[in-house]
């Protein structure tokens, strides 16, 4: 079962499910959703208050269904959003809950939009170090690394339930992925799990490296699997529905992206593999540090009594 087929029934909720397109796959959404008729509507009723300040406008889909829009000031900006699609296209292949963006004509002008995210909470009003939210970040990590998206702060994550009254993360904001560079901005730290980034004043996740600590390999197969799922030939036909007829150098800019997408998603599966052991492992080292602290107290009581 693909990751995207198990959200979907994880979620176990229709109208979420129609909503965040889980019931379609993942080659041909982009040119479903190019396919919509968007407009412009006067009220800004739908809005986010952190969309608004950010000059966003309201938007809807010949389904009614709200969406935010900006206007995009060149065709270098609009490529550059239209990569953004890719890795949100990503999320959704590999079973990542993830608000729909790309960048679309409306009346004849081009615009980035993103699908409002209906009652939904900031994760800040959760206790994110506790599970289900912790888990769910610890995988997200993955996403946010191969696509050099440097800027994952509270605001990125809203969550939303089910009609069981179940929690879901979802991702938001692709504003600040970057699939283009093809230097590695993001990189593993040799002695411990951790990561050295670029950007130093911006988060890669809400999460620190120590709350990595004690997690086993299996606790990131599923999505390591799913990105490894994703061929050449299955990144290269995203690409194409990406670029081709919104720019100019449609074939290099594909080459570059799918090659990027590769060459990183490969790195940060060695390295999560390197870093982290099977649960049997993972065990047995934990009792090693046990043991360890046993010893030293030991020694400091008998230094004690000395």
């Amino acid at each position: 079962m693909s990751e995207n087929v198990n959200l979907a029934r994880m979620v176990g909720d229709d109208e979420i499910i129609r909503y965040f397109y889980l019931d379609r796959p993942t080659k041909g959404l982009l040119s479903h959703i190019d396919s919509m008729r968007f407009e412009l509507v006067d009220s800004q009723e739908e809005v986010p208050f952190n969309a608004q300040v950010k000059s966003y406008l309201a938007a809807r889909d010949d389904h009614g269904d709200p969406w935010i829009a900006k206007p995009v000031a060149s065709d270098e900006e609009m490529t550059y959003h239209r990569a953004c699609a890719i890795a949100y296209l990503l999320d959704h292949a590999t079973g990542t809950l993830a608000a729909p963006t790309t960048a679309v004509l409306i009346d004849g002008r081009k615009y980035r939009i993103s699908k409002v995210v209906r009652k939904a909470v900031q994760i800040s009003s959760y206790n994110y170090l506790e599970e289900p939210f912790i888990g769910i970040l610890r995988s997200d990590l993955i996403n946010r690394w191969i696509y050099f998206d440097e800027d994952r702060n509270p605001n990125n994550y809203l969550v939303i339930t089910n009609k069981a009254n179940k929690p879901f993360v979802v991702a938001i904001d692709y504003d600040k992925a970057d699939l283009c560079s093809t230097a590695m901005k993001i990189t593993g730290t040799d002695d411990k799990f951790g990561w050295h980034r670029e950007e130093k004043t911006r988060f890669l996740t809400l999460l620190r490296p120590d709350n990595f600590d004690g997690v086993c390999i299996s606790s990131f197969e599923p999505r390591l699997q799913a990105f490894a799922q994703i061929s050449e030939r299955d990144a290269t036909s995203l690409a194409e529905e990406a670029f081709r007829g919104w720019c100019d150098d449609c074939d290099d800019t594909v080459k570059t992206v799918v090659g990027n997408f590769l060459r990183r998603r490969n790195y940060v599966d060695a390295y999560f593999r390197s870093m982290f052991k099977s649960a049997q492992a993972t065990v047995d080292t934990s009792h090693e540090g046990d043991y360890a602290a046993f010893g030293k107290s030991f020694l400091d009581m008998h230094e004690k009594k000395k």
